[in-house]
């Protein structure tokens, strides 16, 4: 056999190995691919931890896990983003995987600080990013938040407009001392915030700054002041409170 001969065979030996290694390959992977999307890698175990306001299989539904697809498919970042978005009172959702067959959702849910109206002369909860979250609980007690809307300030259907933003920290913050006596969070087209009290009797908080130091003085004014039904009581300026009559 002449060295041509002998080149040419080495040569369709090695083409003949090339393509049986590229059938196997690829064999492998088409193997691999459908047993991936398989049931034996299904997404079966859905598990979801925090709800309150949602049940599990309302939370399964939206993150398209009803189905129980294959496991290879789920995306945790599409999930969250899905899951944040449908249901108002959740703040964030964690999603995580465990193969083979396990995702686990897990919700932390918004925190109401106060009222709004509603529809047709209902209440609205809302937590202290202005998020509408939905009806009050039987029992639910939380300071009414009255804010003052510019002309033409845009407000989204599901969250308050930056009006509210001043009331809304300061119901986030009132201390156990007496915000169980706060009927009232009220914020004028200034952003100055005044507290009514179930008394009644107005506390001028001014802007929603320095708080902790005007929170002293109102406690201090409860607890030690003899006051009468009308006053107003301006802390805007802390330690240099004054009292006005009705």
């Amino acid at each position: 056999m002449t060295p041509a001969h002998t080149k040419r065979r080495w040569l369709r030996t090695w083409v003949v190995v090339a393509i049986a290694s590229a059938v196997v390959v690829l064999g492998a992977a088409g193997g691999a691919y459908a047993l991936l999307h398989s049931r034996f890698f299904a997404a079966s175990i859905v598990k979801v931890t925090g709800e309150r306001h949602e049940s599990a299989a309302q939370v399964t539904n939206v993150a398209g896990l009803a189905a129980s697809p294959p496991m290879i498919s789920v995306d945790p970042s599409t999930i969250r983003q899905r899951v944040e978005a449908a249901f108002p009172w959740v703040a964030t959702a964690t999603v995580t995987q465990s193969w083979p067959h396990t995702v686990t959702i897990a919700l932390t849910e918004r925190t109401p600080v106060a009222v709004v109206p509603g529809p047709k002369g209902t209440s609205v909860l809302v937590d202290v990013s202005g998020r509408r979250l939905g009806p009050p609980g039987q029992g639910q007690l939380l300071p009414r938040l009255q804010y003052a809307v510019a002309p033409g300030q845009p407000a989204s259907p599901g969250a308050l407009s930056a009006a509210a933003e001043p009331g809304l920290i300061v119901a986030s913050t009132l201390p156990p001392a007496f915000s169980a006596q706060v009927a009232v969070v009220q914020v004028d087209d200034r952003g100055w915030v005044t507290l009514h009290l179930t008394t009644p009797v107005t506390f001028v908080l001014g802007p929603a700054s320095n708080l902790g130091a005007k929170y002293e003085d109102v406690a201090a004014v409860i607890g030690r002041t003899t006051l009468h039904v009308g006053d107003v009581v301006d802390v805007s300026v802390p330690q240099a409170m004054t009292v006005t009559g009705p």
